[in-house]
């Protein structure tokens, strides 16, 4: 018996000396706000332990967190074990079940934006999680990754900071500053929570840190889809790839046009279809159009019909655009254009 009360105390130490401590601030959402972003500024001012520590940002599916052990950092991102990864950033490993872990070597005393985006599908019933961090050395930012939960659909809830260790002793040596508190509704605007009237940020990943070689990558792929068949578009042009479908004999379409067309937009990867016309053409301006619409489709004549392979750089880049796009999605359409209207 005496044996069997020494193990159990042995055991609840144990538990206790590894449990995880965490310090967290949570923010009252008005119910108004449907937020599809959420971003906070961290700077971990001091770090007194050689331990495992995070500091970062959490909602109820996903946390984002800086996270240093020893002279290791590294960036993270944690979700649902049961996620599907969609997209990653260069260089972030994605081994491990529930998580994406980016090593980089942040400072203390600097200041990180980390970001989470949401798109979601409520007749699919799934969520897209990514996360991003905005690295003040570089002036860009860098996707860490996105996931697919099943299951789960609308909006962000529960935003919080958060920092944490492997116990309160731990927890203690740790320091961090919470600068601005951001939510952004769909329609674009954002909501101060820190309570103060702070002028907007201006969230823009369309240039981020792995652009370049990001492009370079997947204008490799679209060869590779060129050459064992999986696409006919093999004309190049100003970085996007296309073929003809249907020569059009009327007038050449030009930027400025507002054009009446019917379409069809999917992933190269895997043929999944994202958007597209039924009954009806679709109207747009087309210079408010994504850059690789700039330049397919004033390749076409009315009446005609083009497919464009268009590299992400020139589509939706690292956003997270719509639940059925991906961050760094490789993107087909076939365009067919009924008739052009010029700028009034």
């Amino acid at each position: 018996m005496r044996y069997t009360a020494l193990f159990i105390l042995i055991f609840f130490i144990s538990v206790t000396s590894f449990a995880q401590a965490n310090s967290i601030t949570r923010f009252m959402q008005p119910d108004s706000i449907k937020a599809v972003q959420f971003m906070v500024e961290i700077n971990v001012k001091e770090i007194k332990t050689s331990k495992e520590t995070f500091a970062g940002i959490k909602t109820d599916d996903a946390q984002l967190a800086l996270e240093s052990e020893g002279k290791e950092k590294e960036i993270v991102f944690q979700f649902p074990a049961t996620a599907k990864v969609m997209a990653t950033g260069l260089g972030v490993d994605a081994s491990e079940a529930g998580e994406l872990e980016w090593k980089y070597n942040w400072s203390l005393n600097e200041t990180y934006r980390l970001l989470m985006s949401i798109a979601s599908d409520s007749a699919a019933n799934f969520i897209l999680y990514s996360g991003y961090v905005w690295l003040p050395k570089e002036n860009k930012w860098k996707l860490i990754g996105t996931c697919k939960i099943e299951g789960r659909w609308g909006n962000i809830k529960e935003p919080a900071t958060f920092h944490s260790a492997k116990n309160k002793k731990q927890l203690k040596l740790v320091s961090v500053q919470t600068g601005s508190v951001w939510l952004q509704r769909s329609n674009g605007r954002w909501k101060n929570l820190n309570g103060n009237d702070s002028i907007p940020p201006v969230v823009t990943v369309v240039s981020h840190i792995d652009s370049i070689q990001q492009y370079m990558n997947e204008i490799e792929i679209i060869k590779n889809a060129i050459a064992s068949g999986k696409t006919d578009a093999k004309e190049f042009r100003e970085d996007i790839y296309y073929t003809m479908m249907k020569e059009g004999t009327g007038k050449q379409v030009s930027l400025t046009d507002t054009v009446v067309v019917y379409y069809m937009g999917y992933l190269l990867s895997d043929g999944s279809i994202f958007d597209q016309t039924k009954d009806k053409p679709a109207i747009f301006p087309l210079n408010r159009l994504i850059k690789g619409w700039h330049i397919g489709v004033p390749l076409c004549k009315v009446g005609g019909k083009i497919k464009i392979v268009i590299p992400s750089a020139l589509g939706y880049s690292i956003r997270t655009r719509a639940a059925k796009i991906p961050p760094n999605s490789i993107l087909v359409f076939e365009v067919e254009v009924v008739e052009t209207k010029p700028k009034l």
